[in-house]
């Protein structure tokens, strides 16, 4: 009697009602009676899997992932050609060095020369139209958007995109996360197929790998940036009163990163891979670390949450040279620490009120002590490329942006001090003028960072003005980044004022911090 349908079979097993072994390129059944062998489905599962425990810099795999519609005769015979893992580890890392130097050399400064990506995945496999758009989009356009330079976007599209060609998991991922985006930009479909179709298929196969690679014990590079993405799918996907796993992919990113120390070498190591790993890791420090409201919601996230901070880790910043500002953050590692010290400080104010105080004062201090260094010599950029003095003044008004926010972090939620206080609104004026002087709405720009410091003044924001000012400026990250976090950025603070109006707060006399607590929101700035 035949066996029950396979749900990833192939199409010939499917139609004979065959148990199909899904093996690849040819499974069993087609192989035993020389049959014709297709797989309809666009991502699935490979025996390469089992094996892909190289890093990001040296991902290979004899299987990988099917992306097309078929695998054609001379795609088996180049899988079949790869049977001896010496000489496939040896082609794969040549196939990988030699695409990351062509992704290097395509694309001078970004989305000005798109990069070119290969129609076939390294094992010959064809690339489906379908998915070669998401890839390409997710390439030009979703890399740039979470780049604060040309020079960050090359970085990432050197060291990720090709490790994601070798990693199925990877792959799934990174095209969720283009689906997400186009999705957010308002169109509903790729080639005629529903883009809720397409991610509702790609998080089932993709979450599948996720999982099977976390069982095989996989601890590596490669699924850190697997469990990020997939994170930034959630976010870009968010949407307000929707269920949102965001903070549990970060949960899991943790749990990684305690049981593996690859992280450790970020900073020592150098080549495209390394750099796209920093600046991965450094996002998911900033994703952990930026405030977000409500602040009710700190109970999902464990109480050894901070056990990975920056003071448990190696400073990436050279130690001889002193701070710099991060290229890919725009603003510097020093004041990440501070902002993840009012978060400690915040959740500590109810247990111990009088050493958390002094601590606020202290942290005022350096704060301040930060601001004054950084006004008489501005900090050099940490980043692989030399810079314009346009691009170094972008940097030095986005350092300056978060210092003022973090300052309004500070008075707000250590201090408690209303809105219309004098050093609240001198921050808020300051931010003001210095995002004034931006170039705004820019992809691969510092103007992609802004989301913090833009929500942190339109929370202080009570007067017509002010709130006008703010929502323009959300319009422009909104064209700039295409994602419906910032949408729901937008509506926090339309409710935020609107509370503000119903206290009949028309002067600023609360502190926002009591109106974002009755907000139920879940936002997050990066």
């Amino acid at each position: 009697m035949p066996g029950p349908r396979s749900r990833q079979g192939c199409t010939e097993c499917r139609r004979r009602r065959r148990k199909c072994d899904e093996q690849k390129p040819i499974c069993g059944q087609c192989s035993t009676y020389d049959r014709s062998c297709i797989y309809t489905l666009k991502v699935v599962r490979s025996d390469g899997l089992r094996s892909n425990k190289a890093p990001l810099s040296n991902q290979s795999h004899s299987g990988g992932l099917v992306a097309g519609d078929s695998v054609s005769p001379h795609a088996r015979h180049h899988l079949h050609s790869k049977s001896d893992p010496a000489t496939a580890r040896a082609t794969d890392t040549v196939s990988c060095d030699r695409l990351a130097g062509s992704l290097l050399g395509a694309a001078s400064t970004a989305r000005e020369v798109p990069v070119p990506l290969p129609r076939c995945l390294p094992n010959g496999v064809p690339v489906s139209p379908r998915y070669h758009r998401l890839l390409n989009y997710f390439t030009n356009d979703i890399l740039a958007s979470l780049s604060c330079h040309p020079s960050v976007h090359l970085d990432l599209c050197r060291g990720l995109v090709p490790a994601t060609l070798y990693s199925p998991q990877l792959l799934s991922a990174c095209l969720a996360l283009s689906a997400a985006g186009i999705l957010s930009r308002g169109i509903s479909d790729v080639d005629g197929v529903a883009i809720p179709q397409i991610l509702g298929h790609l998080q089932t196969s993709g979450l599948f790998l996720l999982r099977t690679a976390l069982e095989a014990g996989q601890m590596n590079e490669t699924i850190l940036a697997t469990c990020l993405v997939w994170c930034l799918t959630d976010v870009f996907t968010y949407r307000q009163g929707s269920s949102s796993s965001w903070r549990i992919h970060l949960q899991g990113i943790k749990a990684i990163l305690d049981s593996n120390q690859t992280h450790r070498y970020f900073a020592a190591d150098s080549g495209a891979a390394h750099s796209a790993m920093r600046h991965l890791y450094l996002l998911y420090l900033s994703l952990q670390t930026l405030p977000h409201v409500p602040a009710l919601a700190l109970t999902d996230i464990p109480s050894n949450q901070d056990s990975m901070t920056l003071e448990s880790r190696p400073n990436i910043e050279d130690p001889i040279l002193g701070p710099k500002i991060d290229g890919f953050l725009g603003y510097s590692e020093e004041l990440l620490h501070i902002i993840q010290k009012v978060n400690q400080l915040t959740r500590g104010d109810t247990e111990n009120k009088g050493r958390t105080q002094f601590e606020a004062d202290m942290l005022l201090g350096k704060l301040n002590a930060m601001i004054d260094r950084d006004s008489q010599a501005p900090l050099d950029v940490a980043i692989y490329s030399s810079l314009s003095p346009e691009s170094n003044r972008e940097f030095e008004l986005c350092h300056r942006t978060f210092q003022q926010a973090t300052t309004i972090h500070v008075y707000r939620r250590l201090f408690h001090v209303p809105s219309n206080s004098p050093p609240i609104q001198s921050a808020v004026t300051a931010i003001s003028q210095m995002v004034t002087n931006m170039a705004q709405g820019q992809p691969c720009h510092t103007w992609v960072a802004m989301a913090m410091p833009l929500f942190t003044i339109g929370c202080e924001a009570f007067t017509a003005d002010q709130q006008s000012f703010v929502l323009d400026k959300i319009d422009k990250l909104d064209m700039c980044i295409g994602s419906y976090h910032v949408r729901i950025i937008r509506q926090a603070l339309e409710d935020l004022w609107r509370l503000r109006r119903e206290e009949g707060d028309h002067d600023g006399d609360m502190c926002a911090s009591k109106l974002l607590e009755k907000l139920q929101y879940n936002i997050i700035l990066f």
